[in-house]
């Protein structure tokens, strides 16, 4: 069974050349080939409403604020007072949904390429945007996520890379380039998070990735989470900042309970325990060369 292929009554994806994890549907809500991926999203057994590009599972609505909370939380709240964010993918609005519950966000910008996966998503999955896309902070662009962020230098105090795998559409999220831009649209003290796969299945994609960042960024942090549908469990993300990020821990608890943020995932507790690398990570990271790749 090759990725995205389903038998029967079952959403199937190929994880690993060896690995598949397949999820019993109750019930199709969208099947279709957009300009860019194929798009689908299920009624699942376990895991609620389930969304998956090009056979990849995106989220499911059990666990996705496992994902977006652990992308979204660890950089707004290290930074003092973010204003500006911009999010680039993340088109079905649960990274927009976390950022908008920080109060001193006062511009929320989503760059999305694919207008079909905010469709589908506001109309299938308003457990996870909430409304999201109808805050008046929020602003929706239809735009390839590296084209926006070239045109707009200096602009954000926060930038969140909400992508998909680093192939097709989010090939170019994953470039030296593309960090350079980031860096290049980020406010003086301004902080750029993105999702960077699993070390467990995947070392080689982590360890290349961390590399292109500091290409552009003097700090560089790799942090994990725990995400049920995603393959192997263990989620890595990277947060990047031209100053020391990390001296700001202490400010943690402090900035959640003062913006009264809700979360069933994120603490400030969770938040410097997955800055903890597992050893065979630490490893990874220490010995990763130059020209590594997934």
């Amino acid at each position: 069974m090759s990725s995205g292929d389903r038998c029967g009554d079952w959403l199937c994806e190929r994880q690993t050349e060896g690995v598949e994890l397949c999820l019993r549907v109750r019930r199709w809500l969208v099947r279709r080939r957009t300009p860019y991926q194929e798009l689908a999203l299920a009624e699942t057994e376990d895991l609620g409403r389930v969304l998956a590009l090009d056979g990849k599972i995106m989220l499911s609505e059990r666990d996705e604020p496992f994902y977006h909370e652990m992308l979204v939380h660890p950089a707004l709240l290290l930074h003092p007072k973010p204003t500006r964010v911009l999010i680039v993918g993340g088109g079905d609005g649960g990274t927009l949904r976390e950022v908008l519950s920080h109060p001193t966000v006062q511009r929320a910008t989503l760059a999305e390429i694919d207008r079909e996966v905010i469709d589908a998503s506001r109309e299938f999955l308003p457990s996870v945007h909430q409304g999201a896309f109808d805050d008046p902070r929020a602003e929706i662009v239809i735009q390839p996520g590296e084209e926006y962020v070239r045109a707009h230098p200096g602009e954000f105090d926060v930038i969140l890379v909400d992508s998909t795998d680093p192939i097709g559409p989010g090939e170019a999220l994953f470039t030296r380039e593309f960090f350079a831009a980031c860096r290049g649209a980020l406010r003086e003290g301004g902080l750029l998070a993105l999702q960077a796969g699993t070390p467990f299945y995947w070392p080689r994609g982590l360890a290349q990735v961390v590399e292109r960042v500091k290409g552009s960024f003097p700090h560089v942090g790799v942090y994990l989470g725990f995400v049920p549908a995603y393959p192997s469990g263990m989620w890595a993300y990277l947060l990047a900042g031209l100053s020391d990020f990390r001296a700001a821990e202490s400010e943690l608890a402090g900035r959640f309970a003062a913006r009264g943020l809700s979360t069933r995932y994120y603490t400030p507790g969770v938040h410097r325990a997955a800055f903890v690398l597992p050893r065979f990570v630490e490893e990874l990271l220490a010995g990763a060369p130059a020209s590594a790749s997934r």
